[in-house]
């Protein structure tokens, strides 16, 4: 996989993202190709969701220019009648994740409420150069879930060659988060 391959300069593509400049720092730390990349739907920004959340969150970072990022994660929680205390450790757990897919509700209630908070917490990164302390636990909570064999399972069936990118992909964010 070329695209997780590290050194990728992004400033070699374009000199934007969405209309915006993105942070040095992002562009050192997150030398990946498929992380840049905004039509892969297995990246953080190649889904409509994803892009979505870049959006709204440079909207929202105009309105609320010094707020943390907790306020925007409050907000997007409750835009699912959730709370933060209700993002927690519980969520990886495969009986929750049955529920869900149970319910019929996959796609809104886990695949794009994650995809949401993940593109949200990178694309803090690709505007400021970091990630706020105080949401990469949530964030590590979002990749860990996608991560998990069911919500892979569910999410591309039996494409065995995007599970294993997608996880791959997941893995990277992880390590970009660390450092982030």
């Amino acid at each position: 996989m070329k695209n997780t391959d590290k050194g990728y300069n992004y400033l070699n593509v374009s000199n934007d993202f969405y209309g915006e400049t993105p942070s040095p720092k992002a562009i050192e730390i997150a030398d990946y190709e498929f992380f840049w990349d905004c039509v892969d739907q297995l990246a953080p920004f190649g889904s409509d969701e994803g892009y979505m959340a870049f959006v709204e969150l440079c909207d929202w970072r105009e309105d609320n220019p010094n707020a943390p990022l907790i306020e925007c994660f409050n907000w997007i929680l409750n835009s699912w009648d959730l709370n933060l205390e209700d993002y927690n450790e519980e969520i990886l757990e495969d009986s929750n994740i049955t529920k869900i897919i149970k319910d019929k509700s996959f796609d809104e209630d886990l695949i794009m409420l994650d995809v949401t908070i993940i593109a949200t917490a990178f694309g803090q990164l690709i505007l400021e150069g970091k990630i706020d302390a105080d949401v990469k636990n949530i964030v590590q909570l979002a990749v860990l879930r996608q991560m998990n064999h069911l919500v892979l399972d569910e999410f591309l069936g039996y494409n065995e060659e995007w599970k294993y990118d997608r996880y791959k992909y997941l893995q990277i964010l992880l390590d970009i988060l660390k450092i982030a």
